[in-house]
């Protein structure tokens, strides 16, 4: 099974984060509070679209990995609006086995402050999983930090697995549920194009 890059996206993409829960809420049969049921398995997806115009670049090649894309892993560039550009160095988990919500990171660079909701992956044997970081860490002087994860590690991750704080991406398959969406619009030449792409559980 092959990864399948999407280039970069025009500016005026739309993009709408989805999390795909694992668990369930419990809804008493006589009432009461409903009762939120948490699992490991929470995922992330983002639907996207991209108008018509926008599309006019990048359009055949986009549809042509989407096509693709039912039966080979997708890897898209996240855009974060705000975040700061860093040096995090080269982070990767200190210990091996992690799970809950905290992983031990070295290897950032000392004093780095890694903001609170950063996407960031997890990366085991060239896969990425995706989080977000759940409150502002700062790096102490030797590279070493505790990240907070949202939602919960899904999968425990090696010893020295890496870490992608810099360009964080999602890495999922276009699922048939979201499908791929192509409005003709004749009067402008090309296509407005909608998918979902969806991590693998």
């Amino acid at each position: 099974m092959a990864q399948l890059i999407l280039p970069a996206l025009p500016r005026q993409t739309d993009y709408q984060e989805v999390q795909i829960a694992a668990g369930t809420t419990q809804r008493p049969a006589w009432g009461g509070p409903l009762l939120p049921l948490a699992r490991t398995g929470d995922r992330w997806a983002f639907d996207v679209s991209i108008p018509a115009m926008a599309a006019a670049t990048c359009g055949a090649k986009v549809k042509l990995i989407l096509a693709k894309g039912k039966i080979n892993t997708v890897i898209m560039a996240i855009r974060e609006p705000g975040s700061p550009v860093r040096d995090y160095g080269s982070p990767h988990v200190a210990l091996g086995g992690q799970q809950g919500t905290s992983l031990n990171v070295v290897g950032l660079k000392p004093g780095v402050v890694i903001p609170n909701g950063k996407w960031m992956n997890l990366v085991i044997n060239g896969r990425h999983y995706l989080y977000l970081v759940d409150g502002e860490v700062t790096a102490d002087g030797n590279g070493d930090a505790i990240l907070k994860l949202w939602p919960m590690i899904r999968r425990s991750a090696p010893l020295n697995a890496p870490i992608r704080l810099a360009d964080p991406v999602i890495e999922g398959f276009v699922t048939i549920e979201g499908g791929v969406s192509i409005k003709d619009f004749a009067h402008v030449g090309t296509a407005a194009i909608n998918f979902r792409i969806e991590e693998q559980e």
